[in-house]
């Protein structure tokens, strides 16, 4: 037997495993996924590249969209979990369109360091402005570009909008569209991200969608072909 083969058999034996245990997909990424993110953000680095453009310099400070900025830590998770049950199909497409987005972004990240000088003190003891405090001292003000919150909110968006479960009911459909609307424009407002990583983090998650649905389509295709031959046998 050769390598390559023994190779391809445990590959198909692993996808088979992971088809059967769903849940273990986003599990298993989550291993590979915080590791990875907590080196890169702490890990020694000589020179960052700055993220800057000039509409950072005019957009406001804004600590009460702290809020739907957080409510990320529960959308993720719970859409996650709501395909899971619901439609299975979409939450593979949903895993592929996050961690994928997450691997890019970390990979770029490894190879380019960037961060943003964005953050100025804040002022003030209001509960917004002590959890923006809390956050920026969980979240450097490193590897930023692409925004991962941004990316993996656009991602649940894409998948919202092909869910066939979600699509007649528009008032979920449109409520879920706003809070992801409403969670991207935090980064900006809260000073965590450049308007340049916005703009990264939604084509990334484009990029990744059309490759996905040129994969679906094919794969439809490959599908039909098969069937004709049996469908003239009968």
């Amino acid at each position: 037997m050769r390598i390559s083969d023994s190779f391809q058999g445990k590959i198909r034996r692993i996808s088979t495993w992971l088809s059967g245990h769903p849940i273990s997909v986003a599990l298993v990424y989550a291993e590979f996924y915080f590791p990875m993110f907590f080196y890169l953000e702490h890990r020694t680095v000589t020179e960052y590249y700055v993220i800057h453009c000039g509409l950072d310099d005019v957009l406001p400070y804004c600590p009460a969209f702290v809020v739907p900025y957080v409510s990320w830590f529960l959308l993720i998770p719970g859409m996650l979990l709501y395909f899971l049950k619901r439609e299975p199909e979409r939450y593979y497409e949903l895993c592929w369109l996050l961690f994928g987005g997450m691997t890019v972004s970390l990979l770029f990240y490894l190879a380019f360091p960037n961060c943003i000088c964005l953050r100025q003190p804040i002022s003030g003891d209001g509960l917004c402005n002590q959890l923006v405090q809390f956050i920026r001292m969980v979240d450097t003000p490193t590897n930023v570009c692409p925004s991962i919150h941004v990316a993996s909110t656009v991602a649940v968006m894409v998948e919202v909008r092909r869910s066939e479960r979600l699509r007649p009911r528009r008032p979920v459909r449109y409520g879920l569209n706003l809070l992801g609307v409403s969670i991207c424009l935090p980064t900006v407002l809260l000073d965590q991200h450049s308007a340049v990583d916005v703009v990264c983090g939604v084509a990334l998650t484009m990029i990744l969608s059309n490759i996905m649905e040129l994969w679906l389509r094919r794969r439809s295709l490959r599908n039909t072909h098969t069937q004709k031959p049996l469908q003239r046998a009968k």
